[in-house]
């Protein structure tokens, strides 16, 4: 995709967001238990991404969240609304993402914060963009001591060991939505974040704009696996290896 069908595609994923920002009665289920929820606006925001999709990329594939999963050398990995609690208790705290993957490799990247109209993207080899601007501040690489974190409570009950961890850092937070957790690591707000629960859509689409912009990340499992999964985002490798010793 060329500078301008990027552009554009960026005006569609606002346009799409845009039934979001609207009060209105929402109809919400629960997937797999009362901290897994899923939206009637998650599934007709996934439909629409995917029609968009189809024009920009024909004969693409989807991973979505609330679709069909098929694997492909042209696909999109689409979480219509990552931080789907957020979106239902605060109505914000919570972003599309998209994630456009060639031949096995993660090329662009989407995350769009809806309620504070902030978009996130990268394309990779050409860098990370706050909405129209390239991001090209040099970040300071802190000691463990400076560090705050973020992980979510679940994660926290799955490595208690983490608790040690955070003993040895300044601070730990936890917001609720992947990506845009992952894009506060890549900014260098947070100093590094992990999960133990994430799917691939909920971080490919950050991952491309952290690794664009001074960041690293790993997976224990496969990168595009559709099931649970312990993702890493920091700085460097050095706390990445650090991190590990405490899960």
């Amino acid at each position: 995709m060329d500078t301008k069908e990027i552009k554009e595609l960026l005006q569609k994923v606002r346009e799409i967001g845009e039934p979001l920002k609207q009060d209105k009665e929402l109809q919400v289920q629960s997937k797999n238990g009362i901290q897994d929820l899923v939206t009637d606006m998650d599934k007709n925001t996934e439909k629409k991404l995917r029609e968009v999709l189809q024009t920009f990329t024909p004969g693409c594939t989807f991973i979505g969240e609330e679709g069909n999963q098929v694997i492909s050398d042209s696909m999109w990995i689409i979480d219509p609304i990552d931080g789907t609690t957020n979106f239902i208790n605060a109505q914000e705290g919570y972003a599309i993402c998209l994630a456009y993957v060639k031949d096995k490799q993660p090329i662009l990247g989407i995350v769009y914060d809806v309620a504070e109209d902030t978009m996130y993207w990268a394309y990779k080899g050409k860098g990370a963009f706050i909405n129209n601007e390239k991001v090209e501040k040099e970040l300071p690489k802190r000691p463990l001591s400076q560090c705050v974190w973020e992980a979510s409570l679940n994660t926290l009950l799955v490595f208690p060991k983490l608790i040690d961890l955070f003993q040895q850092t300044r601070g730990h937070r936890f917001r609720g939505c992947c990506s845009l957790s992952v894009i506060s690591t890549a900014l260098g707000k947070t100093d590094f974040y992990l999960t133990e629960q994430a799917k691939c859509w909920d971080y490919a689409a950050a991952d491309v704009f952290l690794k664009e912009y001074q960041g690293i990340s790993w997976c224990k499992k496969d990168y595009f696996s559709c099931e649970p999964n312990l993702y890493i985002a920091a700085h460097t490798q050095e706390v990445i290896e650090t991190i590990k010793e405490y899960l």
